[in-house]
């Protein structure tokens, strides 16, 4: 006979302290939705909003003092500005502030031998190949715009937009598409799959893992750091520790939560809900099951940062 569990009780932590978020739930038990990681970073979102505020200001003051807009304005506005969109951007999303709602791509999902489940796909290289597109569309409008007939700098910065950024910037966006590199995770009522799908040219190499709910030893909340922002944030993952039925020895997957398209605090609730509560498993099968993994609202996730920014504080001072 399995151990209902009050589904109100919070998650066992096994990482940094964290927060809860209590919502009013109607219909069906749903997990808790516990602050492990920080999944907000406010001081990232308003300066990104604030930039892309800015940049709308500047252009639209420049377009009505100065009609039609100089080329040379155009030009010399195109390049910061994508540079410093790419790599705001590019921050933004990896400190999870991309992840305010729960995405559309995760759905249900058929695996073989697993049967019906959640599927977890991961991010994908869509932005990355959306800005080499953008880079390239760049370069291209700055070799028609330099060009010249006669030697000079304009004709000098035309060919280095040829000879060397084309070839680089094609180069990279065939490769995005030769060299591929996909993990996607599913969770069933039996367990969680995890796919890893690699593409190297013609060759493709395909290797899944099926860890059972009741193999889990532990699930570790741990985080690494990210080189892609200036601040010290690091990269949420979870290190599932699980044991097979014919073997003594412990097996460790590493789900890299930070690389899919969900909320990581909400895919570390739901992992911890359906490890403890083998009688919420079965949701998993259902239709709705993407509702699991619905985070709480902007509002509420920054409230969330800020209490447990307090409390650390004031643990601290005394």
């Amino acid at each position: 006979m399995t151990d209902r569990r009050d589904d109100r009780a919070v998650p066992r932590q096994e990482g940094p302290p964290a927060y809860s978020v209590r919502k009013s739930v109607v219909g069906p038990p749903k997990p808790l939705w516990v602050r492990t990681w920080r999944s907000v970073h406010v001081g990232w979102l308003i300066a990104f909003v604030g930039l892309a505020g800015a940049s709308v200001a500047i252009l639209v003051t420049l377009v009505l003092l100065f009609e039609p807009l100089p080329p040379d304005v155009l030009m010399g506005l195109l390049w910061p500005a994508f540079l410093v969109i790419v790599a705001l951007g590019q921050s933004v999303v990896m400190s999870g502030v991309g992840s305010v709602r729960l995405s559309r791509f995760v759905r249900p999902i058929e695996v073989a031998a697993e049967g019906r489940g959640l599927s977890v796909p991961g991010r994908g290289d869509f932005l990355i190949r959306s800005f080499i597109f953008a880079l390239a569309v760049l370069f291209g409008f700055s070799y028609f715009y330099w060009r010249d007939d006669e030697p000079g700098r304009r004709q000098f910065r035309a060919e280095i937009s040829t000879l060397v950024g084309a070839p680089v910037v094609l180069l990279c966006f065939v490769l995005g598409f030769v060299i591929v590199n996909r993990t996607r995770i599913s969770l069933h009522p039996d367990g969680i799959v995890q796919e890893i799908y690699r593409r190297r040219a013609w060759k493709v190499t395909s290797d899944v893992t099926v860890v059972p709910w009741d193999g889990i030893v532990g699930l570790q909340p741990q985080t690494h750091p990210n080189p892609a922002v200036p601040h010290p944030h690091l990269y949420p993952t979870v290190r599932v520790v699980y044991r097979e039925a014919d073997s003594e020895s412990d097996q460790e997957l590493i789900l890299m939560v930070c690389e899919k398209k969900v909320e990581p605090n909400s895919l570390l609730a739901l992992l911890q809900w359906c490890r403890d509560n083998p009688w919420a498993r079965e949701q998993l099968g259902h239709d709705d099951a993407r509702e699991l993994l619905r985070p709480p609202s902007l509002l509420e996730r920054i409230r969330a940062d800020r209490a447990a920014s307090i409390s650390v504080g004031r643990n601290g001072v005394q």
